[in-house]
């Protein structure tokens, strides 16, 4: 009885594993249940996107994350820091080094 419970609880795991991290067609299972609506909508969306053809409904576009919406219109990063900056850092190290 023991070893059927190990076999169960085994694949079990690799369930959830799947669910979570392989991703199919681009995105895992578990983006695609926190995307859809309904469950008739997952499997809907799902088969959808594994046979290739596109979703019924188009889903809106997910807004910039933050790397994006720092980036300059030519793409490198607009972070800089000025002498005073790195005066102060210099300091701080020297202090606690």
């Amino acid at each position: 009885m023991l070893r059927v419970g190990l076999k169960l609880l085994l694949a079990a795991a690799a369930l959830a594993a799947v669910w979570a991290f392989v991703p199919l067609g681009g995105r895992t299972l578990g983006d695609r249940w926190h995307r859809a609506r309904t469950p008739a909508e997952f499997v809907e969306h799902g088969w959808a996107e594994l046979a290739g053809k596109p979703p019924a409904a188009q889903q809106q576009p997910r807004p910039p994350t933050r790397a994006q919406a720092r980036t300059a219109p030519g793409g490198h990063p607009t972070e800089s820091h000025s002498d005073a900056d790195r005066k102060a850092l210099d300091r701080t190290l020297s202090q606690h080094l």
